[in-house]
């Protein structure tokens, strides 16, 4: 669109099928049909805020399609941060296959001016992050038990002395969740996977809100390339397209994740080790040499590889494609699925650590007083598991983990 912009063209429906036409050019899997879905609904409140010159047919059909649960087919592949051209183009392709929509002449370029299937997906993956964080905080403090660990850390006085929001938010949650349990410390100082869960997770916090919010100024913007301010009675050419700013967020909590999940790494070594916990080595229980949870380790390295590699920002390629006017890329597109793979890499880290974590408990035979939100985590947990402690494959155990973490 942009290297035509000095070229004449013939106004009517034609011209706009065309454009669609060539556009709807995508690749990779079929995204998801809730995905999907959610990037009609985006691009319909995005026109109902004006400003874009589309014929009113094209909000009606929107509706129609969401009422009546017709999704299309979209490939996942193609948007580079700069408006979803090849997503929003099926869209409205299949919207005139099946009738809801009669093309009027100036209909395909206001349509497509959006990022509303990156949105969607982002939308998608702050859901998984705040779950993700929720999880975090009954792991931890099940870590916090099995270690013994000392929570000076987590009082309020040291929170109020550097009072980011997300670090008093994280002591809070994970404070409150122990606060039924007297376990004695067996340590003045811990090792950072305790001593600093409160900053460390409540940077991620931060970085979640963060998030959340420029998604949610994007999801109520009329970001139209042209801009018509009818009251001014003039159009103005812009680059509200752009995905800069959602790119940058995501990039911000991505890095987040990933000291998240070193810090996950830490406590299952010190969920390892008899210095930290009084337990045998790696938690076994058998013959001298048992392996018990060894292999959780390298389970939680791989992870917390593919944690990091996802984590690298998006923000930092650069290309120019259509003939040299558009120069720069936010690749949005790219960071958010990045956080997906991310969040796919988290939740296996912290399923490691939950294998472990309920295991220490087991052998130092405590039983967590019913009724608290802790003992009711472990309570849906339990069942799911083997707590045969003699040297097997773990593996059932960290899938079934991973699911519950994931999806319970």
């Amino acid at each position: 669109m942009c290297a035509n912009r000095d070229t004449e063209i013939e106004q009517g429906a034609a011209s706009d099928l065309r454009l669609l036409r060539s556009h709807s050019t995508g690749s990779g899997p079929i995204l998801d049909e809730t995905t999907t879905r959610m990037a009609l609904l985006i691009r319909l409140n995005q026109l109902l805020r004006g400003g874009s010159g589309i014929h009113p047919d094209v909000i009606d059909a929107l509706q129609s399609a969401l009422v009546e649960n017709r999704v299309p087919r979209i490939r996942a592949v193609g948007g580079i941060g700069t408006a979803d051209l090849n997503g929003l183009a099926e869209i409205a392709l299949s919207m005139i296959d099946d009738g809801r929509w009669n093309v009027h002449p100036g209909d395909a370029l206001p349509f497509l001016s959006s990022s509303a299937v990156t949105l969607a997906s982002a939308c998608a993956a702050i859901g998984r992050l705040r779950r993700h964080l929720e999880q975090t905080a009954f792991v931890a403090a099940l870590s916090f038990l099995g270690v013994r660990a000392s929570r000076e850390s987590l009082q309020p006085a040291v929170q109020a002395a550097r009072p980011h929001a997300g670090q008093i938010a994280a002591a809070d949650t994970i404070r409150e969740l122990l606060d039924a349990y007297d376990v004695a410390s067996f340590r003045v100082q811990d090792s950072y996977g305790f001593r600093a869960y409160p900053q460390i997770t409540g940077a991620l916090i931060d970085a979640a809100s963060a998030l959340e919010q420029i998604v949610g100024v994007e999801i109520v913007s009329a970001a139209e390339n042209p801009l018509f301010d009818f009251a001014a009675r003039d159009a103005f050419h812009n680059a509200n397209f752009h995905g800069i700013h959602l790119a940058l967020a995501v990039d911000h909590a991505k890095l987040a994740l990933a000291s998240a999940g070193q810090l996950s790494v830490a406590r299952l070594t010190d969920l390892s080790s008899p210095d930290m916990t009084g337990l045998g080595s790696f938690l076994a229980s058998g013959a001298p040499g048992s392996s018990g949870i060894m292999l959780l380790e390298y389970n939680q390295a791989a992870a917390q590889a593919e944690l990091r590699q996802a984590a690298q920002p998006a923000t930092l390629g650069s290309i120019v494609i259509s003939r040299g006017v558009e120069n720069h890329s936010s690749f949005s597109t790219q960071a958010v699925g990045q956080l997906h793979r991310a969040l796919d890499a988290a939740f296996d880290i912290l399923a490691c650590e939950l294998v472990a974590a309920a295991r220490a408990l087991d052998l130092h035979g405590d039983k967590l007083p019913p009724g608290g939100p802790l003992a009711g985590f472990l309570d849906r947990y339990a069942p799911l598991v083997d707590h045969d402690l003699a040297d097997r494959s773990l593996t059932a155990d960290l899938a079934a983990a991973r699911a519950f973490l994931a999806t319970a």
